[in-house]
């Protein structure tokens, strides 16, 4: 169970930094366009950033959870 755990939690710490690094992509690329545009003319701008940092809070807390987790079946052994 423990070995499950640790797995689990180290998929959930990798997904959470894949969500982070391309939120920090679409947070880049939406600057950029800015930059050369002038302005942020299409209401589409920032929802991938949104989306992808949500994400990554929810695989980061999914993670601590399964942390507190093995802790708790640890402090039982």
């Amino acid at each position: 169970m423990n070995i499950l755990l640790v797995v689990l939690i180290g998929g959930f710490a990798i997904a959470a930094a894949i969500a982070l690094v391309k939120g920090l992509m679409a947070f880049f690329r939406d600057a950029e366009h800015i930059r050369l545009n002038g302005e942020a003319s299409i209401e589409a701008f920032g929802i991938k950033q949104n989306r992808m940092m949500s994400q990554r809070v929810l695989f980061q807390g999914i993670a601590v959870l399964l942390v507190a987790l093995l802790g708790a079946l640890a402090s039982q052994d």
